[in-house]
């Protein structure tokens, strides 16, 4: 078995001055540098496996990668993290080692595993054949890589939000029973910066969150108590 090609990167550390929340450019370059390294394409790639942590963390590596929704080829092989398992961080070695039976099977194929970590945050990418490596092995700095995530804009942040706004995106975090706070990233009117703000004690909210469709809503948000809180407009 032989590592044709494979590239390491970190997305911006804060999430909330990432320009993008459904973006990785990391995944992207990753794949590309891993493939540009073996000498192929996208196209010459049997079988994956995405690392598979939440469902959003599969569908930005698909996005970034250039896989379609139904491309036929499998996007998991060992039936993904949260069905296989794999005690703490050891989960991709698992994959790994099934990609091998994989590529075993089909001699001269090639498989392609991906592993992150935090979140979304911290990104790597295997390529794997029974076909041996021609030349000496050689892999590009992987500090190359790094300098050009690092050298991409960030989002500027509000730490102290005061006006009006749209949710960028939510989550509502339950307790042993019931949802006990919601979170959401939003923009605000006028310069744009992004903000993070809670709820406040609302209990009409919380419920409301949970049916209704967030994104895109319209906010007030100010400070409470020291943390930055909205309400539905």
């Amino acid at each position: 078995m032989f590592l044709h090609g494979c590239a390491d990167g970190t997305d911006t550390w804060v999430v909330s001055e990432r320009t993008r929340l459904d973006a990785s450019p990391a995944i992207r370059g990753c794949a590309r540098l891993a493939l540009d390294m073996a000498g192929k394409k996208l196209s010459d790639v049997a079988a994956f496996d995405l690392y598979s942590c939440f469902p959003s963390a599969v569908e930005v590596a698909m996005k970034e990668i250039g896989l379609a929704e139904d491309d036929p080829r499998p996007i998991s092989v060992t039936g993904g993290l949260p069905f296989f398992g794999g005690p703490g961080n050891n989960y991709v070695t698992h994959s790994i080692a099934e990609m091998m039976n994989v590529v075993r099977a089909k001699p001269g194929s090639f498989g392609m595993v991906t592993a992150n970590g935090n979140y979304l945050t911290k990104h790597s990418a295997g390529l794997y054949s029974t076909e041996p490596t021609k030349g000496p092995w050689h892999r590009e700095d992987p500090k190359k890589f790094q300098a050009e995530l690092d050298a991409r804009p960030k989002q500027i942040v509000n730490t102290a939000p005061s006006g009006t706004g749209t949710i960028e995106t939510y989550c509502v975090a339950y307790g042993k029973d019931t949802p006990e706070r919601g979170y959401i990233f939003g923009r605000l009117d006028g310069s744009g910066d992004r903000f993070v703000a809670m709820t406040p004690k609302d209990p009409a909210l919380l419920p409301d969150m949970l049916k209704q469709e967030q994104l895109g809503r319209r906010v007030a948000v100010g400070q409470q108590d020291g943390r930055n809180v909205f309400r539905p407009l």
